[in-house]
């Protein structure tokens, strides 16, 4: 048995290809999305109350976590597309949520905390896509040229 070691040149990828591969990525972004979304449209209506005065604690720590959670992806990401998943199912969460139930009870309430929880998220997914790409900074090159020998350094021969 021989063995030849004639290579073939690759094709370039082709966009359907492209797609195939990119397709789980995005969504599972989606899905993790979803998840936030509902988990913050649940939890946005925490109040800490400190006498008379009650304070959006979970308003202020859904929304940090929305923010976190988009600028996370986009700084982990080279692509934009899951970030753009990612916002689809959370906004979609959101949009679902604030629709009254067969049974009337609606999750998001109308009211400033609502609609903080219902606006924000829009304007965050919305900035964080669409900011621009950083540039990439240049390599940085590992392998050093050796330092000469000072002057005053003795080399003693080898025995």
């Amino acid at each position: 048995m021989t063995f030849d070691d004639s290579r073939q040149p690759v094709p370039p990828a082709e966009s359907g290809s492209r797609l195939a591969s990119r397709l789980p990525g995005a969504l599972l972004s989606a899905l993790v999305g979803a998840i936030y979304g509902a988990v913050g449209t649940v939890s946005h209506q925490n109040v800490l109350r400190i006498g008379e005065a009650a304070l959006p604690v979970g308003l202020v720590l859904s929304l940090i976590g929305a923010l976190g959670l988009l600028v996370g992806f986009r700084l982990l990401f080279d692509d934009r597309v899951p970030v753009l998943f990612t916002a689809i199912g959370m906004v979609g969460m959101i949009a679902l949520f604030s629709i009254a139930s067969a049974g009337g009870s609606v999750l998001i309430p109308q009211g400033v905390v609502g609609l903080a929880w219902t606006v924000v998220p829009v304007l965050v997914a919305t900035v964080v896509v669409a900011w621009p790409r950083m540039p990439q900074r240049p390599a940085v090159a590992t392998a050093r040229r050796p330092s000469p020998a000072p002057e005053n350094l003795r080399h003693w021969p080898e025995a």
